[in-house]
């Protein structure tokens, strides 16, 4: 009896042998794929922990230009080293000081002199800051990230969150390629809207030709700088890996032929090349790119003194104006270029200045 009682329990304890070792089995593989099984042993499951919000950006490419390490840092190259002798506002071509104040008289904005904004220089992201930052998740959704709450409680716009956590975003955002100076006005009504044609030309800049329309989000700049941002969208698209449409990457490569890069623009390059360790290679190899030669680049011409040319019975003056949305009409435009010598309203050298004005 004693015996078959040592075989029974012998026997029953095999299969519990060959199931502890099935559930042993089981539980390491599951570990291994970072299942949970808390439950299995009776404890309670653990609260799901948060994924960091590193892996919730786009890791850097190796190749991006040291940019500034803050937008403030930014601007203060933008103002006082790249621009330091062209103290001209980009889409309109005021006139500023060292202390930044504007010339409205000198780009014919005199009708936003009543306008608080208008008064100001501000740094201008060509490629729309909101545009490449709107895709990505701590601009979505600032709140995923722990890095982007405040101590009060409260969390970080998408805009400052993605210059916290998202190193991508963050040297796109600083990059002296994609920031001219510009009226803050201008600016602000510009606001993220695209780049494209409008039709006609509705003028709410006075004798700036920089066209808005906020019904279709859309901004149609003047023709002697959409060629500067067409290579700078290209130089964002290709520097970051942001996307660009069929349609933007038609009109972009058709504008940067119509304006090659002028003097300033191969020289700004140069100059934010030497702050940055990189160039913009849709100016620098303009003509394989773009299949046309770019203009000799050369010391832009000195405009006359006033007083050696007759004053026009309009009230045209040498030295004023130097850019075609400067320009009130086709006329004027043919002033400044054979009277006062301001060679850079023929860009073709046709001998005909400021296509938008004289060739309708």
């Amino acid at each position: 009896m004693a015996k078959r009682s040592t075989r029974s329990r012998a026997s029953t304890r095999l299969p519990k042998t060959i199931t502890g070792i099935i559930t042993a089995i089981a539980l390491a593989v599951l570990a291994a794929l970072g299942i949970q099984t808390d439950w299995f042993h009776g404890k309670p499951a653990a609260p799901p922990t948060e994924r960091p919000p590193v892996a919730r950006t786009t890791p850097p490419p190796g190749n991006l230009p040291n940019t500034p390490g803050t937008f403030t840092a930014a601007k203060k190259a933008l103002y006082e080293q790249v621009y330091a002798d062209h103290r001209i506002t980009f889409y309109c071509g005021c006139r500023y000081d060292a202390d930044r104040r504007i010339d409205l008289g000198s780009c014919g904005l005199e009708s936003l002199a009543d306008k608080p904004r208008a008064q100001q220089i501000e740094a201008e992201h060509l490629f729309p800051a909101a545009m490449f930052g709107n895709f990505r998740p701590c601009w979505r959704s600032p709140g995923d990230f722990p890095a982007c709450a405040k101590s009060d409680g409260r969390t970080l716009s998408g805009r400052a969150c993605c210059q916290r956590v998202d190193p991508v975003f963050e040297a796109a955002h600083n990059d002296l390629m994609n920031l001219v100076p510009a009226v803050g006005e201008v600016n602000g009504k510009r606001s993220d809207f695209n780049w494209g044609m409008i039709p006609g030309e509705p003028r709410v800049f006075g004798a700036c030709n920089f066209e808005v329309d906020s019904g279709i989000r859309r901004v149609e700049p003047p023709e002697n700088i959409q060629g500067d941002i067409a290579r700078t969208m290209f130089y964002m698209a290709d520097t970051y890996g942001f996307n660009l449409s069929r349609q933007d990457e038609q009109l972009f490569t058709a504008w940067s032929r119509q304006d090659p890069p002028d003097a300033w623009e191969i020289e700004r390059t140069r100059r934010i090349a030497a702050i940055q360790g990189q160039g913009n290679r849709f100016v620098e190899n303009y003509a394989a790119l773009f299949g046309k030669a770019a203009p000799a680049p050369s010391t832009p011409a000195t405009l006359p003194a006033p007083a050696l040319v007759a004053a026009h019975p309009a009230g045209w003056a040498c030295g004023a104006k130097s850019t075609c949305g400067q320009m009130s009409s086709c006329d004027e435009a043919k002033f400044h270029l054979i009277q006062c010598g301001v060679k850079s309203l023929d860009r073709d050298g046709d001998g005909i200045p400021c296509a938008s004005l004289c060739r309708r």
